[in-house]
């Protein structure tokens, strides 16, 4: 059914699909996914809406299930998605103060933008990964042996701990009710957009909270913005499907990168980012965390 779809043979897809779904039932959550997936392309929006439900019921925890359930909701005008989403409160842009043994912001983004371009070997990025044109660090970023890399894992933990003590408190929300208070990494990297490159849309399906820490930006994404109207070079949007959904949906908010600041988001949040053209590249620190006793 998935290679149907991939082939944009929507009806035969669809009718293997749902031989499945009569044997299987709402059991299996990947199973749902792929499903809901499918009836999201297909234009069957109260069915997504119904196969997406059944997936949280029983993985409640399934980041890729929210993110097709508030797509669903978005399409048929529910005001749910407005709740699940909460892009206002949710999303957050944070400046990191300085980490430990460093004078100043200025030199620790230097001595880890040092750091970060002795570890890009690669020369395109990984497969199966959101990123194009450029490269990801191999492996997990943070516990390497490295001081620059340990300080500013310090110092981002003290940002976003502080962060959480301001989220509200809301025991039926999929992504308040599991804030504990402090978080423990479950995957971390850097990643080096050169000229051209983008993420494109995606959710973080092995996270609770996702992120982007900037530390080095080409003149063209760090300049100031012309217009309020404009897309900015380089910047993060968030609530945007895949391309592949092909459901026209635009993004419910963007942020412009700043050096040294970091935004968070829940990881069921689809966000990708704006292509630019320049010759110096886009470094970025990213890493997804979930509740440190869950």
């Amino acid at each position: 059914a998935n290679a149907l779809e991939i082939d944009h043979q929507t009806g035969a897809a669809g009718r293997l699909y749902r031989a499945v779904h009569s044997k299987l039932g709402d059991q299996d959550p990947n199973f749902l996914n792929a499903f809901t997936r499918h009836l999201l392309r297909a234009g069957e929006w109260q069915q997504a809406q119904k196969r997406a439900q059944a997936a949280v019921r029983i993985a409640p925890e399934d980041q890729e299930a929210w993110a097709y359930l508030g797509t669903a909701w978005r399409l048929l005008g529910d005001a749910r998605e407005d709740w699940l989403c909460d892009y206002e409160r949710s999303i957050v842009f944070l400046e990191v103060g300085t980490p430990d043994d460093f004078a100043d912001r200025d030199a620790h983004i230097a001595a880890l933008q040092s750091v970060l371009s002795r570890l890009h070997q690669a020369h395109r990025e990984p497969i199966q990964q959101s990123l194009r044109k450029g490269s990801q660090t191999p492996g997990r970023l943070f516990g390497r042996p490295i001081p620059e890399i340990e300080k500013t894992q310090a110092a981002l933990t003290r940002t976003i701990e502080s962060w959480l003590t301001s989220l509200p408190r809301q025991n039926d929300h999929p992504f308040y009710q599991r804030n504990t208070g402090s978080i423990r990494y479950t995957g971390s990297w850097s990643v080096k957009l050169r000229s051209s490159g983008n993420h494109v849309n995606h959710i973080h399906s092995q996270g609770w909270i996702s992120s982007a820490y900037y530390v080095a930006l080409p003149p063209s994404v760090a300049a100031e913005q012309t217009s309020d109207d404009s897309v900015h070079p380089g910047s993060i949007q968030f609530g945007q499907p895949p391309s592949e959904l092909e459901l026209g949906l635009s993004p419910r908010r963007t942020i412009k990168p700043r050096i040294g600041h970091l935004a968070l988001f829940p990881s069921y949040m689809w966000h990708g980012t704006v292509p630019f053209e320049d010759d110096q590249p886009r470094l970025t620190v990213a890493f997804d965390m979930r509740p440190a006793f869950d």
